[in-house]
């Protein structure tokens, strides 16, 4: 069966609290707190398991806390393969309203410095496992002091397994994954197009990155718009897609969310276009808190109300 496969460099746990009104030198209450795994492909995961998708979430962790951060995915049903590297695993914190008015705030802490040769057992472990028709995606910001081909090396590789790739990546990273022949998608968003050729000085920045990204070789190009959706070639054709959503809770890990609707129409053999309306669908149910059966559903829900 062809399988979801999310790799990970830089994860951490995503503590939230759950707050009234914040009182600087004060006093307030805090209403609630949980902890998840987290991490751009740990979330992709845990967002395709909602959608019913099989799914593998690979990631390095610190050493000290591979068990635990293994027992936190296993209790949620997240098939995984971890690798530790040296140093802890970072605490990244959420302030979500308690109220439900306002969208929460997310503060991320460093992450891991590591080499080239930190890495070898993941990307070795990944490329054992793909199977032709499998869908690969390449998680977010890679550690410290790796090299700037880190993801695209292993999309490369990955392609000539036979994967669909989608690169979710940032900065000169995401520069290097451009080379690579074959990718499905890249997923940047309106900031992180800008270190492109010639995009920060465009008058039309979004529409020249689009094009970029064309001609890197991308089926599906894609540029997110945040709130405002996505921006995408159909062909010579620019076209915006957004889904409404009816109560904003969380913006964080939408884009992770997207990625993992975009797999799920691969995995089902649509066309581009329509695997960007599946991400698209499943990123506006996560972003009403949802999760879960119950983000499925939503998924299924906003297909129907997406506009192009």
């Amino acid at each position: 069966m062809a399988t979801l496969r999310t790799v990970t460099l830089n994860t951490g746990f995503d503590d939230y609290f759950t707050v009234g009104e914040i009182a600087w030198g004060g006093v307030a209450p805090m209403h609630a707190f949980h902890s998840v795994c987290s991490g751009k492909g740990i979330s992709c995961a845990r967002t395709a398991g909602a959608l019913g998708l099989p799914a593998v979430a690979y990631a390095l962790v610190g050493e000290a806390d591979v068990e635990v951060f293994g027992a936190r995915l296993s209790d949620e049903g997240i098939t995984h393969r971890l690798v530790g590297v040296p140093g802890s695993t970072r605490h990244n914190l959420t302030l979500v309203d308690g109220t439900g008015q306002r969208v929460a705030a997310h503060f991320v802490a460093q992450g891991f410095h590591l080499t080239a040769d930190d890495v070898t057992p993941l990307v070795d472990a990944v490329l054992a496992d793909i199977e032709p028709g499998d869908v690969v995606t390449l998680n977010g910001s890679t550690a410290t002091g790796l090299p700037d081909d880190t993801w695209a090396g292993l999309a490369e590789a990955a392609i000539e397994r036979g994967a669909r790739v989608i690169v979710d990546a940032q900065k000169a990273a995401f520069i290097a994954a451009l080379r690579v022949p074959g990718v499905f998608a890249f997923k940047p968003n309106d900031d992180e197009i800008l270190p492109l050729p010639g995009v920060a000085d465009s008058a039309a920045p979004v529409s020249t990155a689009l094009r970029l990204l064309r001609d890197a070789g991308a089926r599906l190009p894609l540029v997110s718009l945040g709130a405002d959706g996505v921006a995408f070639l159909d062909g010579d054709v620019e076209r915006r897609a957004t889904c409404p959503v009816d109560n904003a809770v969380v913006s964080v890990m939408a884009g992770d969310a997207f990625v993992a609707g975009m797999a799920q129409g691969l995995l089902a053999g649509a066309e581009p276009v329509d695997c960007l309306r599946h991400g698209l669908a499943a990123a506006a149910a996560h972003v009403e808190g949802l999760s879960g059966s119950a983000l499925r559903s939503r998924a299924v829900e906003n297909l129907a109300r997406l506009q192009l």
